[in-house]
């Protein structure tokens, strides 16, 4: 259950909370005085966040990365590459080890802006270069993307990666754009109640997809209750999935919970459960995420009833 919380809840509110701060910009300016060019081509990365570390990899750059979080899970071979000592563990996403981090002597930090201040405290030992990303929406995700890309000597793997992405962006707005924009709760956690609202990925992804997101009208995660979710009847309720024993805790709930019997996503069994990963991390599986809540909120669209 810990490690569901830590990963549906704890996770999506750090970055909503990263959201709030400053990093690099297009320019390479921002919170970094350290200028990074594409002609340093750095061998060797450390990665202090799951979706940096995504990027990386998709960018083929995954023998270029030294060291990553406790929390980065993916590509599948990243845990094999862990247990064989081929990439160190560097600590947490918000407590990173500032001693393991420098002992693997990187030449270039891939972090997010919640490591501002662990950022200062490691260029008092070192300057390392290091890009800060800062990805609010889907627009900055293909914006780091290609800035990654530039860094590290990939423009034309990045290049290609946004093209793909865009594809299928494109691909699925024009399915979802014709019809009825469906009433959507996204669920993060259930005890207490975590909504996704505005400034969020969730939300963006509910309206991409064709979807109204029910409290859209609060910022970040708000906690909410049965009786608020009721009055508002979501059509489409879709929780989020973790990892661990409490995994599909917020799923159950939504199923289950007395307060919700009369909505109209329970009364016509449309409650659903989508990976926490795919919808909050800023890598390029966020188009897997967009596509998966297309599919929850106009089934019709791809061929299928609700």
């Amino acid at each position: 259950m810990l490690k569901s919380m830590a990963l549906c809840i704890t996770i999506s509110l750090l970055l909503s909370a990263v959201a709030m701060g400053e990093g690099l910009n297009a320019d390479g300016q921002g919170d970094s005085d350290l200028q990074i060019h594409a002609a340093d081509h750095p061998q060797r990365i450390v990665s202090l966040s799951p979706s940096n570390t995504e990027i990386l990899f998709a960018l083929g750059l995954g023998p270029n990365v030294v060291g990553v979080t406790k929390y980065c899970n993916y590509p599948p071979q990243l845990q094999e590459l862990r247990d064989s000592g081929r990439i160190a563990e560097v600590g947490g996403y918000s407590d990173p080890d500032l001693e393991k981090i420098l002992s693997l002597q990187p030449d270039l930090i891939v972090a997010n802006r919640i490591h501002s201040d662990s950022i200062s405290a490691l260029r008092k030992e070192s300057e390392i270069p290091t890009f800060i990303a800062d990805a609010r929406d889907l627009d900055g995700i293909i914006q780091s993307i290609e800035m990654i890309g530039n860094i590290t000597g990939r423009e034309g793997e990045a290049s290609l990666l946004i093209g793909q992405m865009e594809a299928r962006v494109k691909a699925i707005s024009e399915k979802v754009s014709a019809t009825h924009r469906p009433s959507v709760l996204y669920i993060l956690w259930h005890d207490p109640v975590r909504a996704a609202g505005r400034d969020t990925f969730e939300d963006q992804l509910i309206e991409m997809a064709g979807g109204e997101n029910i409290f859209h009208d609060l910022s970040g995660y708000p906690q909410v209750d049965p009786e608020s979710i009721a009055e508002r009847d979501p059509e489409v309720i879709i929780a989020c999935t973790g990892m661990g024993a409490g995994a599909d805790l917020p799923f159950d709930w939504a199923k289950t919970v007395e307060g919700l019997n009369l909505t109209q996503a329970r009364r016509e069994g449309r409650i659903y459960q989508a990976d926490g990963d795919l919808v909050t991390r800023s890598g390029p599986r966020i188009v897997d995420g967009l596509e998966i809540f297309a599919r929850f909120i106009h089934p019709e669209a791809f061929g299928k009833t609700a």
